[in-house]
């Protein structure tokens, strides 16, 4: 009998034992899959940056990319009536990415419009015969071929009036490394490229 009781007693232990360790290899396994399941939100938010980038890159490039819904519908306002009353508020950065999507699109008259007028713009009919026979149209073709992938587009600070500033934009590819500097001014509170003078 003593026995007998020793043995349901070893057993009973054992038995306590095991749903002891049973408990624990459960809890285990409950640990792993709630890491699993950490890793894999991890992997699902890295799979949807990645598809960002790639749905990105598959966009059509324009330079107005980065601008934002009111920027847009002031350019659509602008492009349609070439009133560049609709471009007051926007940035000199702006406007110069306006004036490169304009030359890339060849919008002459919206071009002539973000030319600030210095006393010698000529007629808009006599710069589109100049803009097309001088230099100033193949410089800035060549420009926005060559920026496309501008790495960072800035005001600059120095030399900065209330009516005059320099935008600096730069492209870094490869060993190939360029800046150009861009001067505005303001003509009815509007920003407008300075750049008559690269019209020969």
């Amino acid at each position: 009998m003593k026995q007998a009781i020793g043995v349901i007693v070893m057993l009973i232990i054992f038995c306590m034992a095991g749903c002891d360790r049973n408990d624990n290899v459960i809890k285990e396994q409950q640990d792993q899959i709630i890491e699993l399941e950490d890793r894999i939100v991890v992997l699902e938010d890295i799979l949807n940056e990645k598809q960002k980038i790639i749905n990105n890159q598959n966009k059509e490039f324009s330079y107005l990319n980065g601008f934002t819904k009111e920027e847009l519908e002031a350019y659509e306002l602008f492009s349609k009536a070439k009133d560049t009353q609709y471009l007051i508020g926007l940035s000199p950065v702006k406007i110069v990415l306006i004036y490169y999507h304009s030359v890339v699109i060849d919008d002459v008259e919206a071009i002539y419009s973000l030319i600030y007028d210095d006393g010698t713009l000529p007629d808009q009919s006599t710069f589109r015969q100049k803009y097309y026979k001088g230099s100033l149209s193949k410089y800035d073709l060549e420009n926005t071929i060559d920026f496309r992938y501008y790495n960072s587009i800035k005001m600059r600070e120095d030399n900065k009036t209330e009516n005059t500033v320099a935008v600096e934009m730069s492209v870094i590819f490869g060993q190939f490394q360029a800046t150009n500097l861009y001067e505005l001014k303001k003509e009815n509170e509007i920003w407008k490229m300075n750049i008559l003078h690269l019209m020969k």
